[in-house]
């Protein structure tokens, strides 16, 4: 294996993971993985773990040779809530839990359980074609996926997970969680992954209107005991695989009030309540603005913005018809 000065090899790990921290729903894990770093070089299992994960982040193509260079290609779905792949065949009792999407470089995901310890969560991620070629030496520990080679990493502890590039257009990354024999299981459903483009992450909500200097950056899909929730959220401007500003959510569940106490607000014509920063069940929460909705769900509204932009972005957001037929089913 072709090996980078270690100096380099840090710093490119460290930008990865902060990349890949920034993208996924448990970035604060990653994050205080990071603080926690010892200083001594990396075992070969944190560089296997660094590795797959640079190759999300940083949209590396992987070939057949030792040492590849690959131009990234440009073609990919021009509406990123439709997701372009499913797998084939998944374990039985494997159903879909999850399904989220961002635009243009983000990643999509979906997350299928089987009710008991297992999860697989596969990730979705376009090729970057504005950072131009990458080269890296390939992995000691690889998979061979229809002629192309991939790479299969420990994670979070327990976990297994494999990446590869079916087309030069995505990057999948397949995480296996309290899965036996997670490396031959993860083989055969990579081998067995087709092509979708016909399901979509499809929720209940639209943002109206954002302040100009805020755009939608992610739309995410999931089951609560009350029915399907839908969560927007919105960024800076130019800025979609950030962390989100503002976010807006539609399900059954009252929003924690913690250690505040709601202050009575009409929110779309109806009474609904603020409330400030305060410490909750999660730890902090943001400023957030929530009114019931018809059907006795909960409209809520919640970021690092003034109460009064939290009411503009409240009363402008539309309720439109959602699909969560897809849950707690195999891939069809």
């Amino acid at each position: 294996m072709t090996r980078l000065s270690d100096e380099h090899t840090e710093d490119l790990i460290r930008e990865s993971l902060e990349h890949l921290a920034a993208r996924a729903p448990d970035g604060a894990e990653i994050r205080d993985a990071l603080a926690q770093r010892p200083s001594r070089r990396p075992t070969m299992a944190l560089a296997l773990v660094a590795a797959a994960v640079a190759i999300i982040a940083l949209g590396v193509p992987l070939g057949l040779r030792a040492y590849t260079t690959v131009t990234p290609a440009s073609p990919r779905n021009a509406d990123w809530a439709v997701l372009p792949y499913k797998p084939g065949w998944l374990p039985d009792g494997f159903k879909e839990l999850t399904r989220s999407a961002k635009p243009y470089p983000g990643p999509q995901t979906r997350t299928w359980s089987n009710g008991e310890v297992g999860q697989l969560r596969l990730t979705t991620t376009p090729l970057d074609d504005r950072g131009g070629p990458w080269t890296i030496a390939p992995a000691p520990n690889q998979i061979i996926v229809h002629g192309r080679v991939g790479m299969v990493a420990e994670v979070y502890g327990d976990g297994t997970m494999l990446t590869w590039s079916p087309d030069d257009t995505y990057l999948l990354s397949l995480t296996l969680v309290g899965v036996k024999d997670p490396r031959g299981v993860g083989q055969r459903i990579a081998d067995e992954m087709v092509r979708d483009d016909r399901a979509r992450v499809s929720g209940e909500l639209r943002f109206g209107r954002l302040p100009t200097d805020l755009e939608l950056s992610g739309v995410n899909l999931f089951m609560t005991v009350g029915g399907g929730a839908t969560e927007l959220e919105a960024t800076r401007t130019g800025q979609p695989t950030a962390a989100a500003v503002v976010t807006a959510s539609l399900r059954a569940e009252r929003p924690d009030s913690g250690d505040a106490t709601p202050v009575p607000l009409k929110v779309r014509g109806a009474d609904g309540f603020f409330l400030p920063q305060r410490t909750g069940r999660l730890g902090q929460q943001d400023e957030t603005v929530a009114v019931q909705v018809e059907g006795g769900r909960w409209l809520t509204v919640s970021g690092k913005r003034d109460q009064a932009t939290l009411l503009d972005i409240a009363n402008g957001v539309q309720l439109i018809p959602g699909d969560y037929s897809w849950f707690g089913k195999p891939p069809e």
